[in-house]
């Protein structure tokens, strides 16, 4: 079973219990190349910052065009994958969430300006909270996103200004309850910050098309790979 780091500080639930809902996600997870007939992910939301959830960061950021531009690339790759994508709205119909589609949220963020040694906060991070409905498979959905993105060599965070969300693996997910999708996503929902604007280099990484395909890409087999 892979490691999971545990902090009881930030946890809602007690101790035993928190960790035995994360041993059994992972667990599942861990497991997926050797399990027969699960149910794939059906369709997928792909959120570009319209409805949320965001970090308090987010609300900073210049580009917000690059959560569009990334969107669009994951909608290709979904696509390519033959994964149904919902166009994504403004005010979506509830109807349209069953639990068996996905719900992906796309955001970056930046740190103040003034910040000593900035490039250390570089990475992405994916939040899960106890508080939706089907922590365990929004857990292990993330799982599989962030382990998909560091195969494609994007690096998760290891600090941040302020306090940092638990870390639940080092691949990057992190347990945050304050961020949540919205209320009427039934299944299984992926909180990702893909980056942080930490410096103009940074920010003409993230803005390359090669850079974003590649993230596309890597969080689009994280998806595929995700079963309910």
């Amino acid at each position: 079973m892979h490691h999971v780091k545990y902090d009881s500080r930030f946890s809602r639930l007690p101790t035993d219990i928190m960790i035995k809902k994360l041993a059994t996600a992972l667990l599942l997870t861990s497991m997926l190349a050797t399990t027969a007939a699960t149910a794939r992910i059906n369709a997928v939301y792909v959120d570009k910052g319209l409805l949320g959830p965001r970090l308090p960061e987010a609300g900073q950021l210049a580009e917000p065009f690059l959560e569009n531009k990334l969107a669009a690339y994951l909608t290709e790759a979904l696509q390519a994958r033959r994964i149904r994508v919902i166009e994504a709205a403004n005010d979506p119909s509830p109807n349209l969430f069953g639990r068996d589609t996905l719900y992906i949220s796309l955001s970056y963020s930046r740190i103040p300006e003034g910040t000593d040694k900035p490039n250390k906060y570089r990475g992405f991070a994916l939040y899960v909270s106890q508080n939706n409905s089907v922590f365990e498979k929004s857990l292990a959905c993330s799982w599989q996103v962030a382990h998909a993105l560091s195969t494609a060599g994007e690096k998760p965070w290891s600090a941040r200004v302020g306090g940092a969300p638990m870390l639940l693996d080092p691949a990057g997910v992190r347990g945050y309850d304050a961020l949540m999708a919205p209320s009427f996503v039934k299944g299984p929902s992926v909180l990702l910050e893909a980056g942080v604007m930490v410096s103009d280099n940074e920010v003409e990484r993230l803005k390359d098309p090669a850079t974003l395909r590649k993230m596309a890409s890597a969080i689009a087999d994280g998806i595929d790979s995700c079963t309910l």
